[in-house]
């Protein structure tokens, strides 16, 4: 309550100083919030692919299949010729590519 009274009680010269500092200071927050934010994103952004480990499943016939899996997967990424689909799925399968994928390496082996 003391706060306020003194607040009131404050000249304009005094009251506008305050709100003056008291603005500068948050669009000063604001615009530092906002270059933290994109400096955490440019590291994310520009990430290097990591390198796969050896596949050792302690299946052959697995081990033997997720190579050909992942290969068809780059294969029908490429070849996707679909112009209405997002330019995310230029460089990611889409869940049907993955599916046909799967159904066609690694689904087929109990049948």
């Amino acid at each position: 309550m003391g706060i306020i009274a003194k607040t009131i009680s404050m000249n304009e010269s005094k009251l506008f100083f305050v709100t003056k500092v008291t603005g500068i200071f948050a669009v000063l927050m604001v615009i530092g919030a906002f270059a933290l934010s994109q400096t955490a994103t440019v590291g994310v952004v520009f990430g290097e692919a990591v390198p796969l480990i050896p596949i050792n499943t302690g299946n052959s016939n697995l081990n033997n299949e997720l190579p050909l899996f992942y290969d068809c997967i780059e294969d029908a990424v490429d070849n996707s010729l679909l112009s209405t689909e997002p330019n995310y799925f230029k460089k990611e399968p889409t869940r049907a590519e993955v599916r046909g994928c799967f159904e066609d390496t690694i689904g087929n082996t109990g049948q």
